[in-house]
């Protein structure tokens, strides 16, 4: 592969990150972010086969490590009540590490946030709280035996628990809140959801 190539290709990446980020993928065209490259349409498809792979090629690879590092932090074992009270504490180190990686890939995760309509990206946010939802219904089954009221906690009730989580991390890196403070922040949101579980399920 040639300097040139490897050149050009890293010019059209970084003339979209800037075209999308600014206009949305909607609204950004494959004219504007080969003006912007200083490159020809025609050398754009000998990089990417469209505007879709273009916009994954900026956005996939990080969001891929975000959600191993999501799964790696939720798959446990339950086998005593220990057990359970462990994933409880777990739970602010998996906020912090979270949050910490979207603050460190900023560019990708803005561009995720607000200006991925008409991707597939779009609905990221909304996969996170599902994701967070089969995990939490997960958890409830595993450590059943340990609650002194196992009683049926209704998706909808799970999933209000994991919107006010996953938006509470979201919404405050998307409005610019500093890092520390949006730590403190989805924390907080956790402990409330964490002591609501625990008095229902008698945890």
């Amino acid at each position: 592969m040639s300097y040139d190539y490897e050149k050009t290709h890293e010019m059209i990446l970084k003339s979209a990150m800037k075209i999308f980020s600014e206009a949305g993928f909607r609204n950004a065209s494959i004219r504007n972010i080969c003006k912007e490259a200083g490159v020809t349409n025609g050398a754009f498809y000998a990089h990417f086969e469209s505007k879709d792979a273009l916009f994954a090629a900026l956005v996939s690879e990080k969001l891929a490590v975000f959600n191993e590092t999501y799964q790696d932090m939720s798959g446990i074992c339950i086998d005593s009540a220990d057990d359970v009270m462990k994933i409880f504490e777990m739970s602010y180190d998996s906020i912090e590490t979270l949050i910490h990686y979207v603050y460190s890939e900023k560019e990708v995760f803005m561009l995720v946030l607000k200006s991925s309509g008409g991707t597939s990206y779009e609905n990221f946010v909304q996969g996170l709280i599902d994701a967070e939802c089969r995990n939490t219904k997960l958890f409830f089954e595993s450590c059943r035996k340990f609650m002194k009221k196992p009683e049926n906690i209704s998706e909808r009730f799970i999933r209000l628990g994991s919107s006010m989580i996953i938006n509470a991390m979201m919404d405050a890196f998307k409005e610019g809140v500093p890092e520390e403070d949006n730590i403190t922040e989805t924390k907080k949101a956790s402990d409330f959801c964490i002591a609501g579980y625990r008095q229902l399920l008698g945890i």
